[in-house]
């Protein structure tokens, strides 16, 4: 007798406690909050992406690297007075490495790892390069207010004789993650 009063009463303090306290859980939460973004120009990101004057022929620019409206873009050839008129564009199943295009800043609050990702299927591959060879191999580390410099591997093994407008994703994110 004494066993089931027992039972009874942990049984009766169990359901009233979960009445009390809840369990916490539910199905469903609609919160909008205010946010406040603001978008820049790539040079005034807190990844910050700014085109380098690379010098062609007789000092001038070859215009491999540009700003599209806020956005740096790169062109192979590029068209501007320092590019060989000669040259129309990288070979088939080559490999080539244009460094020095571009340089990337940290303007974050975190350290950050560089590298880029390429989904595309024109070109064998696609991917930022810079004297230590391609960054997806081994990226560097960019602490708050490290720069940089960096241009673009690009293997055409497997693609054939045509313009290709393709997209390379550039990637920074804390390291460890």
């Amino acid at each position: 007798m004494r066993r089931r009063r027992f039972l009874a009463g942990v049984g009766g303090l169990v359901s009233a406690g979960g009445a009390a306290l809840g369990t916490g859980a539910f199905t469903n939460v609609e919160a909008e909050r205010s946010v406040s973004i603001a978008v820049a120009k790539d040079y005034r990101a807190f990844l910050r992406m700014e085109q380098i004057g690379k010098e062609g022929i007789d000092g001038e620019n070859t215009g491999r690297s540009f700003i599209n409206g806020s956005e740096i873009a790169f062109e192979i050839p590029g068209d501007e007075d320092g590019e060989n008129s000669n040259g129309k564009g990288v070979g088939l199943d080559s490999v080539y490495e244009f460094h020095d295009l571009f340089s990337v800043s940290n303007q974050g609050t975190q350290p950050v790892k560089l590298y880029s990702t390429y989904n595309g299927d024109s070109l064998s591959d696609l991917a930022l390069v810079n004297d230590s060879g391609i960054l997806k191999d081994d990226p560097p580390t960019l602490t708050v207010g490290d720069s940089i410099d960096v241009g673009l591997y690009i293997d055409t093994h497997g693609s054939h004789i045509s313009e290709f407008d393709e997209t390379l994703t550039i990637v920074a994110e804390k390291p460890g993650e």
